[in-house]
C-alpha cells in the first residue's frame, strides 16, 4: 500500500469517526428536547409550570437509554445522506424498547411521582418525529444541493416496466448520485399503473407511446427493466427505442433478479441473445435427476460449445463420474478448472476425468470405454465447419463417420446403457460434406444391431448463438473492426437456439430415447442473417450502411439459402416434452461393410470422389 493511499484512507477513518461523534451528540441532545416539547404539551404550553430540574435529570436517564438502543440495532451508524425506511425502522424499534426501559427507570426511582403518565407516549412521539425527521432533513437537503450542482450533467432517463425491478433500480439511481443519471419518467403496458407516480416519478403512458413522451421529457436514455420478458416482447420494445432515436439498456433477466442483482452496476446494452433467445424451457428435473444421477457419463466434444454446457448443466444430476473428452487441449484444461471450481462451491463429490482421444482411432477408442466403462456416451464432437470440410471432405468422413462407428460398436461391445448422437439441421436434404456426413451418421446409428443393453438416440437442431466460429461472434469481430459486415446473401436464414437450452433439451432426449429415435428439438422460426447482422450493428449503437457498411459476398461452396429441420416425408410426433418432436426415421438403408470400405480408402481418394461417394450413399 502506497504512503498516498494510506494517508487518504487515514483522512477518511477520521471524516467517518468525526462524522459519527457528531451524530451520536445530536442524537444525545434529541432525548432532551422531547422529553421538554412533551411536558410543554401535557401543560397547555405553561412554561412556567415545568420542572426544569427533574427534566434535566430524567432526560439524562432517557438519552442514557436512547444511545444504548441505538447503538445494539445499529440504528446510530446509518449515513442519514442515505437514510431509508430500514434506518427509521430501526429508529422506532430503538426508540420503542428505550421508552419501555425508561418507564420501568422512573417507577423505580420515584414511583411516577410528578411525572404525568401521558407524557411517556408523547414524549415517544415526538421523539420518532424529531430523531427520523432529522434524517430525512438532511438527506432532502443533501439531494437538493446535488441537483444544483449537477443539473446540467445528470441524463434525463425513461425507465420501461414499473414494476418491482424497475422501482428498485430508480430508487437505486435517486440514492447514489455518482451515476450521472436521473429517472423521468416510468412506461407501462398496465393501463392501472398509469398516471400513477413511483418514488415521485410518473408512469405517463404506455411502451407503445415511447415516441410520443421521450422529446418532451429530453430522454437521453431508455432503461427496459423488465425482467420476465419474452424475446418477442423485448424485440419490440428494441424496435420502439429505435423509433426514437436514443440509447437503450437493459436491466438483468429473471434469474439475476432472484439473486438479488437488480443493479445499476448490471445495466448493460441488449445483446443479440436477448432478442434471439427463448423463454426459459423447463425440463423434467425429477426424471432427469433419476436418470443421470450416480452414473458414469462420456461426453465426447467436451471442450466444444454444445459438449461444455452438457457438462455444466449434467453435474447438477450429481452423476458419479464424467469423462470430458477432446482433441482442443487449452479448452479442455480451461473446462476442467472450471467445473471443478463449480464443484468446489457446490460441495459435490464428481469424479472428473478430462483425456484428450482422437475419436476416428478405434484403438483409443476402445481403450477410452473399456477403461472407463461409461454408462452413458453423449457424443457431441465432429468437424462442424461447413467452408473447411468442403475443402477437406477426407477428415470430415474420417472424424465424423469413422468417430461414430468407432463409438457406436465399442459401446454395444462394452454394454454401455445409452448412447446420444448430436446431430444437425444440415443433415436435411444435405448439400455440404458437413451435412452428408451427419446424415450418414444417423443412418449409421439406426443399422445399430439391436441390443437389450444398449439403446441409441439421435437429436437434431440448428445453429448455436455464439458458438466458436459462429456467425454471431464473426460480426461481433466485424463491428469492432468498423465493418464491414460480410453476410453471403441478402435472403440466407437459419435456425438459432442458445447452448443453454440446447443441452437442456439433448439431455431430455437423452433421458426418454428408447428405440433408435431421431430427435427433433423445437427451434422456432428461422432468422434472416441479414436482419441479423442489421439488428446487431444497431445494438452497438450504429446505423446499418452509414457507420458500419453490410457487404454481400454470395454463398459459399455447399451453403444454401434455408435449412430444414426434417424431410417432406418425414412423419414428426409429440414426445413427452413439448419442445422435443419424435421423428420417423425414412432410413433408405446403409451398407456398413460399404462405408467401412470407404473409410479405409478414403486417403487415397480426391476431394471431389469423396463428395461423390457421400452423395451416393445418401
Amino acid at each position: 500500500m502506497n504512503i498516498k493511499h494510506k494517508l487518504l484512507k487515514k483522512s477518511s477513518n477520521i471524516s467517518d469517526k468525526k462524522r459519527l461523534i457528531i451524530a451520536s451528540l445530536i442524537q444525545l441532545f434529541i432525548p432532551y428536547i422531547s422529553l421538554f416539547s412533551a411536558f410543554l404539551l401535557r401543560l397547555d404550553l405553561k412554561i412556567q409550570l415545568l420542572p426544569l430540574e427533574n427534566i434535566f435529570l430524567w432526560g439524562s436517564i432517557l438519552a442514557f437509554f436512547r444511545l444504548i438502543f441505538l447503538v445494539l440495532f445499529s440504528a446510530h451508524r446509518g449515513l442519514w445522506r442515505y437514510v431509508s425506511i430500514t434506518d427509521l425502522i430501526g429508529v422506532i424499534k430503538s426508540s420503542s424498547i428505550s421508552t419501555f426501559v425508561f418507564i420501568f427507570a422512573i417507577y423505580l426511582l420515584n414511583n411516577f411521582d410528578g411525572f404525568p403518565r401521558s407524557v411517556f407516549i408523547l414524549e415517544w412521539g415526538i421523539y420518532i418525529f424529531y430523531a427520523g425527521g432529522i434524517r430525512i432533513i438532511i438527506r432532502i437537503m443533501r439531494e437538493n444541493l446535488r441537483k444544483r450542482s449537477n443539473k446540467n450533467s445528470l441524463k434525463n432517463v425513461a425507465i420501461i416496466g414499473a414494476g418491482d425491478a424497475g422501482a428498485a433500480f430508480c430508487s437505486q439511481v435517486k440514492s447514489i448520485t455518482n451515476y450521472g443519471i436521473k429517472p423521468v419518467i416510468f412506461f407501462d403496458d398496465d393501463s392501472e399503473k398509469i398516471g400513477m407516480s413511483i418514488l415521485g416519478i410518473k408512469v405517463v403512458g404506455s411502451i407503445d407511446e415511447i415516441s410520443d413522451f421521450t422529446s418532451i421529457y429530453n430522454i437521453e436514455l431508455i432503461v427496459i427493466a423488465i425482467p420476465s420478458a419474452t424475446s418477442k416482447e423485448k424485440t419490440r420494445i428494441v424496435e420502439l427505442c429505435r423509433k426514437s432515436n436514443i440509447e437503450f439498456r437493459i436491466l438483468p433477466g429473471t434469474n439475476e433478479l432472484l439473486e438479488g442483482n437488480v443493479s445499476i452496476s448490471k445495466l448493460r446494452k441488449l445483446e443479440v441473445e436477448d432478442l434471439l433467445g427463448r423463454d426459459e424451457t423447463n425440463l423434467d428435473e425429477v426424471s432427469l435427476n433419476k436418470f443421470f444421477n450416480n452414473k458414469s457419463i462420456l461426453i465426447t466434444g467436451a471442450a466444444g460449445t454444445i459438449g461444455s454446457e452438457l457438462v455444466r448443466r449434467v453435474i447438477k444430476f450429481s452423476p458419479s463420474k464424467i469423462i470430458l473428452v477432446d482433441r482442443a487441449e487449452n479448452n479442455l484444461v480451461m473446462l476442467e478448472h472450471e467445473i471443478n471450481s463449480k464443484l468446489l462451491d457446490h460441495k459435490k463429490n464428481i469424479n472428473i476425468v478430462t483425456l484428450i482421444v482422437d475419436i476416428s482411432n478405434n484403438n483409443s477408442v476402445s481403450q477410452l470405454i473399456g477403461n472407463y466403462k461409461p454408462q452413458i456416451i453423449l457424443h457431441a464432437a465432429a468437424h462442424k465447419h461447413v467452408n473447411l470440410m468442403e475443402k477437406t471432405p477426407a477428415e470430415a468422413v474420417r472424424n465424423n463417420i469413422g468417430g461414430i462407428i468407432n463409438l457406436a460398436k465399442n459401446a454395444i461391445n462394452k454394454n454401455v446403457e445409452k448412447f446420444v448422437l448430436v446431430s444437425s439441421d444440415k443433415a436435411v436434404e444435405p448439400s455440404n460434406v458437413m451435412g452428408a456426413t451427419k446424415r450418414i451418421s444417423e443412418m449409421i446409428i439406426s443399422q445399430m444391431k439391436d441390443t437389450k443393453n444398449t439403446k441409441f438416440t439421435s437429436v437434431r437442431f440448428g445453429n448455436v448463438l455464439g458458438s466458436d466460429g459462429s456467425v454471431v461472434p464473426i460480426f461481433q469481430k466485424q463491428i469492432e473492426q468498423g465493418g464491414p459486415v460480410t453476410v453471403t446473401d441478402p435472403e440466407v436464414e437459419r435456425f438459432f437456439m442458445t447452448a443453454h437450452e440446447a443441452a437442456g433439451l439433448i439431455l431430455s432426449a437423452a433421458e426418454f430415447g428408447n428405440d433408435k429415435e431421431i430427435f427433433l428439438l423445437d427451434m422456432g422460426k428461422p432468422v434472416n442473417i441479414s436482419f441479423l447482422a442489421k439488428t446487431m450493428i444497431e445494438l452497438s449503437g450504429f446505423i446499418p450502411n452509414k457507420d458500419i457498411e453490410i457487404v454481400y459476398t454470395g454463398l459459399k461452396p455447399g451453403e444454401k439459402i434455408s435449412e430444414n429441420l426434417s424431410y417432406k416425408n418425414e412423419k414428426i410426433t409429440n414426445t413427452k416434452h413439448e419442445k422435443i418432436f419424435s421423428v420417423e426415421n425414412i432410413n433408405q438403408g446403409i451398407n456398413m461393410n460399404e462405408i467401412e470400405d470407404f473409410l479405409k480408402n478414403v486417403e487415397k481418394l480426391s476431394p471431389e470422389e469423396v463428395k461423390k461417394k457421400l452423395k451416393n450413399f445418401i
